[in-house]
């Protein structure tokens, strides 16, 4: 089965474990870990992980190789319980062959906030209590 682009991708973190849904995936488009901030398609994922394609919606799920799956029993979000598998190797290389998108940030789009360095010392504790924007 030919994915669709763009589709909805489920993928197993192969550093911290946690399920991340990326809406709209294409070939090209940054995937971060939600919790670690790791590259999810940068590692050799076609080795470590299994892939599988919802027949129902569609959905993409790249789960970790060790991960129990069984096609009839284990559900997509959307109720589906059949699926095609994922030819993880022609999936890495499309994804590798993609021209890589860059996301500016100033781009709307754009989710990943990282606050920016504090490097004013606060010479009395009660400072930084005092400085909290909620008030």
């Amino acid at each position: 089965m030919e994915l669709k682009t763009p589709f909805n991708l489920l993928m197993e973190c192969g550093s911290c474990g946690i399920e991340n849904l990326i809406p709209g995936f294409a070939p090209g488009t940054p995937v971060i870990c939600n919790q670690c901030r790791e590259n999810l398609l940068a590692t050799d994922f076609a080795q470590t992980h299994q892939g599988h394609i919802c027949d129902s919606c569609g959905m993409a799920l790249l789960i970790k190789a060790e991960t129990d799956f069984s096609d009839g029993e284990s559900e997509c979000q959307c109720g589906g319980k059949d699926f095609t598998e994922l030819n993880l190797k022609k999936f890495s290389d499309q994804v590798a062959k993609a021209p890589k998108e860059e996301l500016a940030d100033d781009d709307p789009d754009f989710d990943w906030c990282r606050s920016a360095p504090d490097n004013s010392v606060k010479e009395d504790y009660n400072e930084i209590f005092d400085d909290d924007p909620g008030f």
